[in-house]
């Protein structure tokens, strides 16, 4: 695991941005193709501001990705709360990602059947390797004031699912109740995983997660132990003050 912490949200918008345009050419250079599951909220906004401009924009390969999501709500596609929705507005509209190759849920489906579909659609991309799951380049992830991420939350049956890829959720904590999400085994496969977190409010949250990492963290980011990646923490000197006293 590796910790980087960054005075002011521009200096870490830019890190994560270089971050992530360095595993992009990495990726297509060895495999011909970026796969990258991505957050919404906070997350989106701060990597957008950085990746849809001139100086990274013109350097990133973006005909070789294939974008999928973390979680994503069930609701329309035009909704306020549609992660892909906001991620369209800031960054897909700005950048050119072929949209065949993102890959959004179907919000008329409901989330038992919406889950079932997005694995479908994932598993066209990414057979399972011989782990049985599928492995992304990348995953980026945030960090919930509770420590959950993606939609799994402190307590609830989703930390212990093992055997689905996507899992559908009808009881989340947070509204809209309605969800997908990957699940910890498909997460924690993945070659790279990062989390970008920033405010006082995190500073909990994030502390519990990498000071008792591992399967029975009470916190659901201190689970993410990818199994044979790479993690790493993005976080501004608000979230990360409780590690650095």
């Amino acid at each position: 695991m590796s910790l980087h912490i960054f005075a002011i949200q521009d200096e870490l918008s830019d890190a994560i941005a270089n971050y992530v345009q360095h595993l992009s050419a990495q990726a297509i250079d060895d495999h011909g193709q970026f796969t990258v599951a991505l957050s919404g909220g906070s997350l989106i906004k701060l990597l957008s501001a950085e990746l849809s401009k001139d100086h990274i924009r013109a350097w990133i390969n973006w005909s070789a990705w294939h974008v999928f999501w973390v979680d994503e709500r069930c609701v329309p596609l035009d909704h306020q709360d549609s992660n892909y929705g906001l991620a369209k507005e800031l960054l897909f509209d700005h950048v050119n990602i072929p949209p065949e190759q993102i890959y959004t849920i179907n919000p008329e489906l409901r989330p038992a059947a919406a889950a079932r579909a997005y694995a479908k659609t994932v598993q066209t991309v990414l057979p399972p390797d011989e782990n049985r799951l599928p492995r992304f380049d990348l995953a980026l992830l945030g960090v919930g004031e509770d420590g959950h991420t993606a939609s799994l939350f402190p307590g609830h049956h989703l930390l212990d699912e093992t055997r689905l890829w996507v899992a559908p959720i009808v009881d989340s904590p947070k509204p809209p109740s309605m969800r997908i999400t990957l699940t910890l085994p498909v997460i924690n496969n993945a070659n790279y995983v990062a989390f970008l977190t920033t405010g006082a409010s995190k500073a909990s949250a994030v502390f519990q997660a990498i000071e008792n990492a591992g399967s029975a963290c009470p916190v659901p980011a201190g689970r993410v132990q990818p199994t044979h990646g790479q993690l790493d923490w993005f976080l501004d000197v608000e979230a990360a003050a409780r590690l650095i006293g």
